[in-house]
């Protein structure tokens, strides 16, 4: 992981912090997979300044309430091997100009200190709002999606956002008929097939993964409501 020098660090945060001062957005964050031992990182917010984050994996984080930066740097203060204080990076991204983000927080190992990759999406309800599905395919196999009206392919390390529509309604109630498939030589082999409810209330995040344990395909959601 990348290492800043308390002088190298300084100098570079009042850089990050001239870009937009005093201009504060809101920030969340959610990761995957799950880790057994997860503790707070730190998010580097202005000049000589961070704050303890949380990365649940099962809901979004609480909102962050930070001034505006051009990157967003996640790790640990550390001290190097001459006893001088630094930051140890463990993941980074450009920031986007929405003032709601949410950040997604993809583990590289079994600990943070592996590493993260970050990706960083718009958390404004014109952008990912109710109704919407947001997949992410961290599995070794490219994965094919059939959800509602919409069909979408995913290869490994990749994401999307659908809007579908309902597949039924029945009353005031709608259904999703979703299947998932994944590629094997020419063929697609499915491997999950359920129906679910649907709710302009509500926004998904679906995340596909090989089980470490059994290499099994799984899927693990995410249903966030929002108002």
């Amino acid at each position: 992981m990348l290492k800043y020098p308390l002088a190298c660090l300084s100098f570079f945060l009042f850089s990050l912090a001239c870009f937009g001062q005093g201009d504060q957005i809101s920030l969340q964050f959610v990761s995957f997979p799950k880790l057994g031992k997860a503790t707070p990182l730190e998010l580097i917010v202005g000049e000589g300044k961070t704050i303890n984050v949380e990365l649940p994996t099962n809901c979004l984080s609480p909102i962050y309430k930070v001034d505006r930066q051009k990157q967003w740097l996640l790790g640990k203060s550390t001290t190097d091997d001459e006893g001088k204080l630094a930051f140890e990076t463990y993941g980074k991204i450009n920031a986007l100009t929405s003032s709601e983000q949410l950040i997604l927080v993809v583990r590289k190992g079994s600990n943070d200190s592996d590493g993260f990759e970050l990706i960083a999406m718009s958390n404004q309800k014109s952008q990912f709002g109710g109704g919407k599905y947001f997949f992410m395919n961290a599995a070794k196999v490219d994965i094919a999606v059939e959800i509602g009206d919409k069909k979408v392919s995913l290869k490994p390390r990749t994401h999307t956002l659908v809007e579908p529509n309902p597949s039924k309604v029945k009353g005031k109630r709608k259904y999703l008929y979703t299947h998932l498939h994944f590629r094997k030589g020419t063929k697609a082999v499915p491997f999950y097939s359920s129906t679910w409810r649907f709710s302009k209330k509500a926004r998904c995040m679906v995340f596909l993964y090989h089980d470490s344990h059994t290499q099994q395909l799984r899927t693990h959601t995410i249903r966030d409501y929002i108002q």
